[in-house]
């Protein structure tokens, strides 16, 4: 009887549970490598955009006020102060932004803002939109605006990628709007005036203040501000924009009821608060979805005490908040 020689059947089953076991294993570590080269690019791109960005404005917000040397106390109503809360109207004189005499003025959309009670945002485009891919419980958050001024202390180029002489007036704009180049992505866009031809440091009116901007940080889901102020007594207090403009009105109207008297109680502030640094906060996204299992999907961030969520809650973008605290070293010293 002739003896052949091979694999019995128990034998191949054996063999080809083997082969799939390894070639599952293979999968998996390619699969895996393959997530952890998405994680590891997504925060790549968060620093590059976030980190690197913010340093960016943080670098120009160090500049505002500069050279306003005879107003270094800087409110709702410093005549060209660092921090534009306010701008010339028809009837405001008192402004931080005290151009042009007559109209046309500045809209109010371009000033600084954060969303409350007597802010609401514009309808123009590429003004205050408050554009925001998050949430703050079951409602869509808002995000701030940002507009600073300064005299350039040299020949400088401003956010727009534009040359600035020595001594004219730079008014920039820090804000949230559409990527012109994705449909569903936002970025932080600045927009600066049009320099003079002859450095101008008060000049009569501004030109191309109000268009689009360039784009400095791309794909951010959030931007917020808080003012950082000290009051008379020395004491620091952190206010988001519209609780700032709150508390300088109420101050005001205090002081002109008790006619310069200290008030009852005397804790009751009757000056406004002197704006001494800006704390800028954003939150940023990968430009792709990570796919990777672990992110959590209902994570929640807190960006400057405001906790929120973001609004798109099945693509796995990798997230991350950056925040950057800058002194106004312009706005530091003693009124002269």
């Amino acid at each position: 009887m002739k003896k052949h020689a091979g694999f019995t059947l128990i034998e191949l089953m054996v063999s080809i549970t083997l082969g799939l076991i390894v070639t599952a294993a293979a999968i998996q570590l390619f699969t895996g490598g393959l997530i952890s080269t998405r994680v590891q690019q997504a925060n790549s791109e968060l620093q590059d955009s976030g980190l690197f960005g913010l340093e960016y404005i943080a670098r120009d917000i160090r500049l505002a006020n500069q050279g306003n040397l005879s107003n270094p106390a800087l409110n709702d109503q410093t005549p060209w102060g660092g921090i534009v809360l306010t701008a010339r109207t028809s009837t405001v004189t008192n402004a931080n932004l005290p151009i042009p005499a007559a109209a046309p003025f500045i809209s109010s959309g371009l000033l600084t803002h954060s969303v409350g009670t007597g802010e609401a945002v514009s309808a123009t485009a590429n003004e205050w939109l408050g554009l925001s891919k998050v949430k703050i419980g079951s409602a869509d958050a808002v995000s701030d605006q940002l507009t600073i001024q300064f005299i350039a202390p040299t020949n400088m180029v401003n956010c727009e990628g534009v040359n600035v002489l020595e001594g004219d007036l730079v008014v920039q704009r820090y804000f949230m709007r559409p990527d012109t180049s994705s449909a569903t992505d936002y970025v932080v866009a600045c927009d600066a005036n049009t320099p003079n031809a002859t450095a101008t440091a008060q000049p009569t009116t501004l030109t191309g203040f109000g268009d689009a901007g360039q784009v400095v940080i791309p794909r951010a889901d959030h931007l917020k501000f808080l003012l950082g102020t000290k009051d008379p007594a020395g004491n620091l207090s952190y206010y988001t924009v519209n609780q700032y403009r709150a508390a300088a009105t109420e101050a005001r109207r205090v002081a002109a009821a008790t006619g310069g008297a200290t008030p009852q109680p005397a804790k009751t502030a009757t000056i406004p608060p002197r704006i001494v640094l800006v704390k800028m906060g954003i939150l940023v996204r990968s430009l792709d979805n990570t796919q990777n299992p672990s992110l959590d999907l209902t994570k929640t961030f807190d960006i400057l005490g405001e906790t929120v969520k973001p609004a798109d809650t099945t693509t796995r973008y990798a997230r991350h908040v950056y925040t950057v605290t800058v002194a106004l070293r312009n706005g530091l010293g003693e009124v002269l």
